[in-house]
């Protein structure tokens, strides 16, 4: 999958940014590909939830909130513009393209 620069290699499970190589955690990148997949989508937490972590309720965490801003924070030490933006109460959206 390509966004630009971005570059997400699902079979070797990678993530690049013009050819350098940015660590991401296995939750993180499950997390990368479903906002990649879903892109221009907004996406709630309940269903990141149900499709990242295979839960069907709200366990009254915040492990969605941790795992976006640890992607959004890589993602944006890597690319020049934002690409995973916040909808206050609603959820996120990952818009590679704004």
């Amino acid at each position: 999958m390509v966004f630009g620069p971005l570059q997400i290699r699902i079979k070797a499970r990678t993530v690049h940014v013009d050819q350098a190589h940015i660590p991401f955690s296995p939750r993180e990148f499950d997390l990368l590909v479903f906002f990649a997949r879903n892109h221009g989508n907004l996406l709630t937490r309940m269903q990141l939830l149900e499709h990242v972590w295979n839960l069907h309720f709200d366990p009254q965490t915040n492990v969605v909130d941790v795992h976006v801003s640890r992607l959004r924070r890589k993602l944006e030490a890597a690319l020049p513009e934002p690409i995973l933006h916040t909808h206050r109460g609603e959820g996120y959206v990952f818009d590679p393209t704004r």
